[in-house]
């Protein structure tokens, strides 16, 4: 069975045994599930208060400060844990510098916090300054602990990214954690209306991708709206959801680059790293286009003319994965000489030509396959293998869906794993 850790970039599909939290670089594991629910009551009830001063949020400014209270209403000692996720309205990752978070105690255990970041999602965490990291409180019967939670933007918060919605959620205990009473939205200043970043594909021929014969795709990388993105762009291509049959289809990815034909190296089996688009890409930028070839190595083992999904998915150094564009290509064996179609095709170049957006259902405990897109989620336009368009762009789903779905399943969720930093596969 291979394994790959944190070079696989992917974002796992939500379980609901574990959760498992990776703050500043450490993994931590709570050590109690979480209680069922009964009868739709709760022993405990959680609720974030409204932020004060209540200003927007400036780069570099004053912070706000919230009171985080729990109440045990029951009549024993209750286990808690809760931690508090956030996301930013715009297509820009938020790294760890650029968010200020700290939670200390106003009636409650001394605490200690640590802020986290996962697939460029922010992560706030808290816990017993007496325990472990993955520690949780004991509340006793018919007492409230309270926190004051500070929050505020760094002078590295992504200038294309605006609002910053906060959440509260539970980990560990019998939690009444009601998102309408747990999430905070901060303003930011300057208001913007953020854009988003878009991935393109285009076939531009109709060639089947075989030992010796390519078939031709031009992506395109563009991003609208104000601001730009803090950090280099990298693009992988990936085919390693190709599932057709079992053996090895020996993939090969050339890139044209500089004017001339350049054989891309795999970075992993079936994935390869293309040329990083410079910090500061935006709108101003215009737009980046790439054309690609595939085929097939002389030791592939296809069989037969079989569908294969790529994927291009962008991720900022040691932000994971936050935009996926797919499209899918034909690949096949080897043709018998004489055969009409022996003869390698040469590519074609042909305008992009938008055809209509097919929209998929997202799941919110899906994996990455139905949760593609921009920052904060979005749509994938996935299309045949010939002559048409698939592009994904940030939008609003993405983890606003993530959200709910680990805020909603009682706090038993896989949190998700970074993968950026490489690794072999063993």
């Amino acid at each position: 069975m291979s394994a790959r850790p944190v070079t696989a970039r992917r974002i796992r599909t939500l379980a609901a045994t574990a959760v498992v939290t990776a703050v500043a670089g450490a993994a931590f594991v709570p050590a109690t599930a979480v209680a069922a629910d009964k009868a739709g009551e709760h022993a405990l009830k959680m609720t974030l208060g409204a932020p004060a001063p209540g200003a927007p949020l400036k780069r570099g400014g004053a912070t706000e400060s919230m009171i985080l209270s729990v109440t045990n209403s029951s009549d024993k000692a209750q286990e808690f844990s809760a931690w508090l996720p956030g996301e930013p309205d715009g297509p820009s990752p938020v790294m760890k510098d650029s968010i200020v978070f700290d939670v200390t105690a106003v009636n409650a255990p001394a605490t200690k916090s640590a802020i986290g970041h996962q697939d460029g999602y922010f992560q706030g965490l808290f816990f017993p300054a007496a325990g472990k990291d993955h520690s949780s409180f004991s509340v006793p019967a018919k007492t409230e602990f309270t926190w004051k939670v500070t929050f505020g933007l760094s002078a590295t918060y992504p200038t294309n990214d605006g609002d910053f919605t906060l959440h509260a959620g539970r980990l560990v205990g019998d939690i009444d954690d009601d998102k309408s009473r747990n999430t905070v939205v901060f303003k930011t200043d300057p208001q913007i209306k953020p854009g988003k970043l878009d991935q393109t594909w285009v076939h531009n021929t109709d060639v089947v991708a075989r030992p010796g014969q390519r078939a031709s795709l031009t992506l395109t990388t563009k991003a609208d709206g104000p601001g730009e993105f803090p950090a280099e762009l990298h693009r992988t291509i990936s085919a390693q959801d190709f599932r057709e049959g079992a053996g090895h289809p020996d993939f090969v990815l050339e890139a044209e680059i500089g004017g001339k034909i350049v054989k891309l190296k795999e970075s992993n089996d079936s994935e390869w790293d293309l040329p990083v688009l410079p910090k500061g890409f935006g709108a101003a930028s215009g737009t980046s286009s790439i054309t690609l070839y595939l085929s097939l190595g002389e030791h592939s083992d296809i069989k037969k003319d079989s569908v294969v999904p790529l994927r291009s998915s962008v991720f900022m150094t040691d932000s994971g994965y936050f935009n996926v564009a797919k499209t899918k290509v034909t690949a096949g064996p080897a043709l018998a000489t004489g055969s009409p179609s022996a003869t390698p095709s040469a590519p074609a170049s042909q305008s992009p030509s938008p055809s209509a957006p097919v929209t998929p259902s997202a799941s919110a405990s899906g994996s990455a396959d139905t949760l593609t897109g921009g920052t904060t989620g979005g749509t994938t336009n996935t299309t045949g293998t010939t002559g048409a368009l698939a592009n994904t762009g940030s939008g609003s789903g993405l983890y606003g869906a993530l959200a709910a779905a680990l805020l909603a399943v009682g706090g038993a969720a896989a949190w998700f794993g970074t993968r950026r930093r490489r690794a072999a596969r063993v």
